[in-house]
């Protein structure tokens, strides 16, 4: 059954009638099964219990693999990503995707006769921040800890080729992650985890005054990827314009950053869940195409793959789909 708080969204997808991104390798399943497994992480030091759901390349994927953490959207959950984690595991990377307490479905399935958008907003907190990107770091250690127990799962995991990604909620924590430099003195880019090497923001967020942008985001130096849409405006703030979700990439020093705007696409098109997965489309091609590519281009080293980002093999798979930028 469709969530409730769906409705507040509009989903639409405009865009020509051929099938953009069809014909690159990058949009389509790759060669692996995909294993889904369901999991309770438990935090003691913070007793916080966080559900995890992560998509494993079964088959011929053996050795040590690149892994993506993933951080859901204000009101959603470990479905949430459902099309790109599995698009990605297909491929060979291992897609950990995150639940985060205090800022997920419960918002809105317990929220009894508050409004819905006043009952989301109750998770749009300081604490609910922190307590998001504590749970990335918790993530990463706990990894490594199963690994050495010898967890199946953990100890295919080279710790060396991490990702962080996320959408809305979740692409301020990855943006954080990556080094952003939040204007206040006392935190500055305190939440930066140099145990990621790359990263991908779906609906990037570039809050506070622009004149500040140039610094809060210089600090950015891992290859970043910002995928947004010509309609993902901001759903509680109708007056924030969607062109406002490209400056994180505009004020990311280069090299390796990357900007994928596709036309017609509203907020929940990168969620990845169930409105994205029934869509399917142009959307959903092309984010498969440029994200793979993005990873196997900086967590695989595949000099093809960040070819076709930077030599303009993304723009013309695209066509009149959307627009990609690369510095």
């Amino acid at each position: 059954m469709r969530a409730p708080w769906l409705s507040i969204f509009v989903f639409a997808i405009a865009g020509p009638a051929w099938a953009a991104c069809e014909d690159t390798p990058y949009a389509k399943a790759g060669p692996y099964a995909v294993a889904v497994l369901d999991e309770t992480w438990t935090d003691a030091a913070r007793a916080r219990a966080m559900p995890i759901r992560i998509y494993v390349p079964a088959g011929e994927a053996a050795g040590k693999r690149p892994a993506v953490i993933f951080s859901h959207g204000l009101g959603g959950s470990k479905a949430g990503g459902e099309a790109w984690g599995r698009h990605w595991a297909s491929h060979g990377v291992i897609a950990i995707h995150l639940q985060h307490p205090g800022s997920d479905d419960a918002l809105w399935r317990d929220r009894g006769s508050v409004p819905l958008k006043e009952a989301l907003r109750t998770g749009m907190t300081p604490q609910a921040y922190v307590d998001r990107l504590a749970d990335e770091r918790f993530a990463v250690d706990e990894i490594g800890r199963r690994a050495a127990s010898g967890d199946s799962v953990a100890s295919r995991i080279d710790p060396a080729r991490l990702g962080m990604s996320g959408h809305s909620f979740g692409a301020r924590t990855t943006q954080a992650v990556a080094g952003e430099r939040l204007p206040l003195p006392a935190v500055g880019d305190r939440f930066r985890d140099e145990r990621f090497i790359a990263a991908i923001a779906f609906s990037p967020s570039a809050a506070g005054p622009s004149s500040g942008w140039p610094q809060r985001f210089a600090g950015i130096r891992i290859p970043f990827l910002s995928v947004t849409g010509t309609r993902d405006g901001d759903p509680f703030d109708s007056s924030v314009p969607a062109s406002q979700r490209t400056q994180v990439f505009r004020n990311m020093p280069p090299p390796d950053k990357y900007l994928l705007v596709l036309e017609g696409a509203d907020h929940l098109a990168f969620d990845g869940g169930k409105l994205t997965l029934a869509a399917g489309g142009d959307v959903d091609r092309c984010v498969r195409a440029a994200t793979l590519a993005f990873w196997k281009a900086y967590l695989e080293g595949d000099g093809d793959a960040k070819a076709f980002l930077a030599g303009g093999g993304m723009t013309r798979a695209l066509g009149a789909a959307g627009t990609f930028e690369a510095k």
